[in-house]
């Protein structure tokens, strides 16, 4: 899903490119913004020891790890591949989307039951027929105007996710998405910043967050379960009135922050073997899922992690959570093939010679091979 792109690229079309950035995407000059150099690094051989600050500096930088998040749709010596947040929330948009459906439909089963009258006269067809066709314009305005902008567009009839493919070897970020939230394409990885800490605005303006520092923290100390990482790019020529060469990204699951980033960083800088391997927990499905897979890679997702540190077998709170979600798996899949999945293209090369698969989830070998033009 594409929740905190639609909402950006809605705030940029009604304030502006550069009101939106630094407001929506909060970046602007009160942001800590991190580049590709900062980040906790082994020591090497015959390296000075560091000093008592230098060590301390280096103990406040988070490690890289996925912290058992559902992150990864690849991962191998050349190139790590990402995913966007929001997918846990398809269904919910799915079961909105069906609701206001069946309430636009209701004025049309009791009007075609006045049309089914033993004695009908032809005053009642006309008045029904002009009352069935202002609620059915009344209820496509509202659709279309204050419920498919903000929660059916993000959604449906859209690309299933994001990918960004992170690789090392090229050093790009090759980027699919659909057309009207940026569109496909290709960025160097030497001029990303990430922005740790970022959660949206909710109902502080942006006049508040400008002038105010305390609303400015209340911001940041937001973070948790509508955070993300962020990474921008900024305008290749600061003076540019088009701002060409700028560009964000939401990466990663709705929680991610700088332990994400430095995971993705290390990668970039030190290879696959500078960072943990994934575990089963921490890998993304390619392609459509089944309501079984759903319920199981998502929805239970973090019951069974739970019951797999505690170490007693199945809870009841995880029998409580599948009992209480299993209904609405099948909604889920079906909202899925509302959408397409997206592929890179050949010409870009972003797998380095070796295609990957489209479907499925976990390792993928090979995972080393030598890149081919």
């Amino acid at each position: 899903m594409f929740i905190s792109e639609n909402s950006y690229n809605n705030e940029r079309r009604s304030e502006g490119a550069s009101r939106a950035v630094a407001y929506y995407a909060d970046i602007n000059q009160h942001t800590r913004l991190y580049s590709i150099d900062e980040g906790a690094r082994p020591r090497q051989e015959q390296e000075p020891k560091p000093s008592r600050k230098e060590r301390l500096k280096q103990q406040e930088i988070a490690q890289p790890r996925l912290s058992g998040m559902r992150t990864l749709l690849d991962f191998n010596e050349h190139f790590v591949e990402l995913s966007n947040a929001g997918e846990e929330k398809r269904s919910l948009g799915f079961m909105l989307f069906v609701l206001f459906g069946l309430i636009a439909l209701m004025p049309a089963y009791f009007i075609g039951l006045l049309l089914t009258d033993q004695k009908p006269y032809p005053q009642d067809w006309y008045i029904a027929m002009g009352i069935l066709l202002a609620i059915g314009f009344l209820a496509f305005l509202l659709i279309y105007f204050l419920i498919y902008p903000h929660v059916l567009a993000p959604a449906f009839f859209t690309s299933l996710r994001a990918r960004y493919r992170f690789n090392r070897t090229t050093r790009k970020v090759y980027v699919l998405r659909p057309r009207k939230y940026g569109g496909n394409v290709v960025l160097d990885w030497d001029r990303v910043q990430a922005h740790v800490r970022w959660a949206p605005p909710k109902s502080w303006t942006a006049e508040q967050l400008a002038s105010d520092a305390t609303a400015r923290e209340a911001r940041l100390r937001s973070t948790g379960r509508d955070s993300n990482l962020l990474l921008y790019w900024a305008p290749l020529d600061a003076n540019d009135p088009e701002r060409k060469g700028e560009d964000l990204l939401w990466v990663g699951p709705t929680g991610s922050g700088e332990s994400l980033w430095q995971y993705i960083r290390t990668f970039m800088e030190d290879g696959m073997d500078a960072v943990p391997r994934p575990s089963e927990h921490e890998w993304l499905r390619k392609g459509f899922s089944g309501p079984g897979e759903h319920l199981e890679e998502t929805v239970m997702h973090g019951s069974h992690m739970r019951d797999d540190i505690i170490g007693k077998g199945t809870s009841g709170a995880t029998f409580t959570n599948y009992a209480t979600n299993f209904l609405w798996a099948p909604l889920h899949s079906l909202a899925e093939r509302l959408c397409y999945w997206p592929t890179f293209p050949e010409e870009w090369n972003s797998d380095c010679g070796q295609k990957r698969r489209e479907n499925g989830i976990g390792p993928e070998e090979p995972m080393r091979w030598t890149c081919k033009p």
